[in-house]
């Protein structure tokens, strides 16, 4: 989780500001979804540090039980956000979501034509929807079972796999096709796809595996390893000053670039 936010905010994004800006004067962002983007971002970030805090405030007896109960009620609170993140995303504030006027109207289009979707269609997106899951969570089995055996191939630890191999591979298509876009100058599309995906993880997909887990019995925390979770704070403390500037060069992608080669030499280091 932690490395698929690390690769899409530093890596991805980096390579968007450099390739949509270089040889050019200073851009700028469309601020109102930036400085939206961004809040919700830095809100992602204090949620997954204060399990680290926490741990060293309470009694060494009382750790586990305080920071699971907390992790608890936070996941309640980060899904109820992500489902007004939704509403403002495809709902009430959706033209903020949108590159230009040009692309609102072909959106209104699409919808008036897909508001009355054949059954077929429907049965057809279902089917592939399901066989798309089935086979990413064979993938996704097959790749877990490998990590240890890669791990001692290449002489790297499983948590440097785990943060950086596998989150470059799995964004890889996502990556290219943001990077290309950027290329054309649609520097906005990008940091929507990016900063989303990262809210999709943080408010949604980590809350909800806490609750999952809580409904089994499976005592599953927001707590992350202590490094791994300063890298990811000051990576999106980093991306948020960014981007409530509002504008950007090369040099800005170059900053990002460099800070995430400096984490992966020291989680190779560590």
């Amino acid at each position: 989780m932690v490395g698929s936010i690390l690769s899409d905010i530093l890596l991805v994004f980096g390579c968007c500001l450099v390739t949509a800006s270089y040889n050019k004067e200073v851009l700028e962002f469309n601020s109102a979804l930036a400085k939206t983007l961004s809040s919700l971002m830095m809100i992602t970030a204090v949620t997954m540090l204060l399990p680290t805090a926490l741990y060293s405030t309470f009694p060494v007896s009382e750790i586990d039980d305080r920071v699971l109960s907390f992790s608890r009620g936070t996941s309640l609170v980060l899904l109820t956000l992500y489902g007004g993140y939704l509403y403002f995303y495809l709902g009430t504030h959706k033209h903020l979501f949108l590159s230009n006027e040009s692309e609102a109207g072909d959106d209104e289009n699409n919808a008036d034509a897909s508001s009355t979707p054949s059954k077929g269609s429907l049965a057809s997106s279902i089917i592939r929807l399901t066989t798309a899951v089935a086979a990413t969570v064979f993938c996704t089995e097959l790749l877990l079972e490998s990590v240890e055996d890669m791990a001692l191939t290449l002489g790297v630890s499983e948590v440097f796999i785990a943060i950086v191999f596998i989150p470059i591979a799995s964004n890889s298509t996502e990556g290219v096709t943001v990077i290309a876009a950027s290329r054309t100058g649609d520097t906005d599309s990008a940091i929507r796809v990016i900063i989303d995906s990262l809210l999709q993880i943080g408010l949604f997909v980590i809350p909800f595996l806490v609750i999952i887990g809580w409904c089994i019995a499976e005592p599953m925390t927001l707590f992350f390893d202590s490094f791994q979770t300063v890298a990811m704070f000051l990576a999106i403390l980093v991306v948020n000053h960014l981007l409530r500037d509002g504008q950007y060069a090369y040099i800005h992608g170059a900053m990002l670039l460099a800070l995430y080669s400096s984490l992966v030499v020291a989680l190779y280091a560590r």
